[in-house]
């Protein structure tokens, strides 16, 4: 029996629901999550990879530059197995069941490749799209720059900015739902994808905005530890280049491994919280469940 309650739930219970799914079993999905990002502490460890290297210093050497890169992928894709794991745990705990550590990645290793398919699909559709969103862009803003008009070319760099965000945004609704249609409903590479694609229908902007909130609480911890250590200067600063020490890089990189990870199950959360909350509205989700209910023995 599901812990979430059956019927169309509003912006806050999302918000709140998430919140409460991650208290009920704070401890195992921080578990999770910091597991899974271990590995790609350790390989930016053991790389060197540093912030002034990721914020492209043209005094570096390539293959350092390449390796960073690298480094920073693979600890990238280690923490996305890791929430595919909490996903897969946080979805057992919702229908009432006991879950373990290792049960939750091995759940996750088996629901990779579906997962990992529908989200390399959607990347490429959108890639797509995005693609050809900037041929037209330059195409557009071609005569703007020969013109020479200050005005002309910041509305065409205004615009160009509003179409990245735009698709960004799609993005993210689009591809909300692949998550639990692969581990909850047992969806396949294309048929996940679909299925996030229907459930948004009627309710972009619902989607979004909390795909959007629940984004910006993910990376908040990053974002926070970015600033307090400075390396925000990196990114936004020549001078600053080539100025980060061992030390200050090691500070950075062990904050992020042990705080980053407290925000990933409530992602996760939204996730869930809204994937029921689209099936209730466009499906009837609710009565569909009470009526199975009410016909079992």
């Amino acid at each position: 029996m599901s812990t979430i309650p059956l019927r169309p739930l509003g912006f806050g219970e999302i918000v709140d629901g998430a919140l409460q799914l991650y208290r009920r079993h704070f401890g195992q999905y921080y578990l999770i999550a910091l597991l899974a990002a271990v590995p790609g502490y350790i390989i930016m460890l053991v790389t060197g990879a540093n912030a002034s290297l990721l914020a492209g210093d043209p005094e570096a050497d390539p293959a350092a530059t390449a390796a960073a890169g690298i480094a920073l992928l693979l600890a990238a894709f280690f923490a996305w197995v890791g929430t595919v794991a909490v996903a897969a745990a946080m979805a057992e705990r919702i229908e009432g069941r006991e879950v373990s550590v290792g049960r939750s990645y091995r759940d996750a290793l088996r629901h990779l490749p579906r997962v990992a398919g529908a989200t390399v699909l959607a990347f490429l559709l959108f890639g797509s799209v995005a693609g050809a969103v900037a041929v037209g862009a330059m195409v557009f803003a071609i005569p703007m720059v020969l013109s020479g008009s200050v005005a002309l070319m910041l509305i065409g760099g205004f615009s160009f900015i509003l179409m990245v965000v735009g698709i960004t945004l799609l993005w993210l609704g689009a591809t909300f739902a692949i998550l639990p249609a692969v581990i909850i409903e047992g969806k396949g590479v294309i048929a996940a994808l679909q299925r996030s694609l229907s459930l948004c229908k009627g309710g972009w902007l619902r989607v979004i905005g909390i795909m959007v909130v629940a984004s910006i609480i993910n990376f908040a911890p990053t974002m926070a530890i970015t600033t307090l250590f400075g390396m925000q200067d990196l990114f936004t600063s020549p001078e600053a280049l080539g100025t980060v020490d061992p030390e200050r890089q090691w500070l950075t990189n062990t904050a992020n491994l042990l705080i980053a990870p407290l925000t990933a199950p409530f992602m996760v959360g939204s996730i869930l919280m809204l994937f029921h909350d689209r099936r209730v509205r466009s499906e009837a989700y609710d009565l569909e469940t009470l009526a199975g209910t009410m016909d079992a023995p």
